[in-house]
C-alpha cells in the first residue's frame, strides 16, 4: 500500500529513500539517496512543505512546496519527482492531487522534465489545471476558481500594481537624477560644458 502524506523532520530521518531518484541528486546509490534525504530535511527547516509517497517505510516520490513570494497564499512547486522504478503507475499524480485538494492557493511552477519527456510532464500538469501565462514557457500557473479567494487576490494584486508603479517611478527618477549629477561630473572633470 502507498501512503500520500506531507511529512516532518522526525518522520523524514525515520524512512529510507527509495532507489532510482535521479533529477534533484548527482551522486548514484547511498550517497545519493543521502544527499535527497538531506535536501527535504534542509527544505523543512526553512520553511517548506514536503509530501511524500511511502510504500513499506521506503520514500518513493516526493514534491517540495514553499511559499510563492509573488502572492499571499500563493505556493510554489519547486520540485517533485517519482523514483524510476515506480514511474508511470500514478503516485505523482496521487500525490499533486492530494496536495491540491488539501491547499487551495495559486501553485505556480517551472517545468524541469528529464530529456525526452518535455511534452508528457507539460501535458501532466495541464490535466491539473496548469497553463502557462505566456509564450516564454518559463513557469506554469494554477489558479482554483473559489470566487473569495479570487477577489481577495484579485484585490492584492491590484494593490500590488499600484504599489510597484509608485516604486519604480521613484526609482527612475533617483536613477534619472544619479545619471544626470553623475553625467555633469565626468564632463566637468573632462573639460567639456
Amino acid at each position: 500500500m502507498i501512503t500520500i502524506k506531507k511529512t516532518d523532520q522526525k518522520e523524514l530521518e525515520k524512512l529510507r529513500i527509495a532507489d532510482g531518484f535521479t533529477r534533484w541528486v548527482l551522486s548514484p546509490g547511498d550517497k545519493g539517496k543521502n544527499e535527497l534525504k538531506e535536501i527535504l530535511i534542509e527544505r523543512l527547516n526553512e520553511g517548506a512543505e514536503v509530501w511524500i509517497a511511502v510504500k513499506n517505510g521506503e520514500i518513493i516520490g516526493f514534491v517540495i512546496i514553499a511559499d510563492w513570494p509573488a502572492l499571499p497564499e500563493g505556493k510554489a512547486i519547486e520540485a517533485m519527482e517519482v523514483a524510476k522504478p515506480y514511474r508511470g503507475k500514478g503516485i505523482g499524480y496521487s500525490l499533486l492531487d492530494r496536495i491540491l485538494k488539501e491547499a487551495e492557493a495559486i501553485f505556480v511552477l517551472t517545468p524541469y522534465p528529464e530529456a525526452g519527456y518535455e511534452k508528457a510532464l507539460e501535458e501532466f500538469y495541464k490535466g491539473f489545471g496548469f497553463k502557462y501565462l505566456s509564450n516564454n514557457k518559463e513557469f506554469m500557473v494554477r489558479i482554483p476558481e473559489n470566487p473569495e479567494k479570487l477577489e481577495k487576490w484579485i484585490k492584492h494584486i491590484d494593490r500590488l500594481i499600484d504599489v510597484y508603479e509608485m516604486l519604480i517611478r521613484e526609482m527612475k527618477r533617483i536613477y534619472d537624477e544619479r545619471y544626470h549629477a553623475l553625467l555633469k561630473l565626468v564632463k566637468k572633470a573632462s573639460g567639456e560644458k
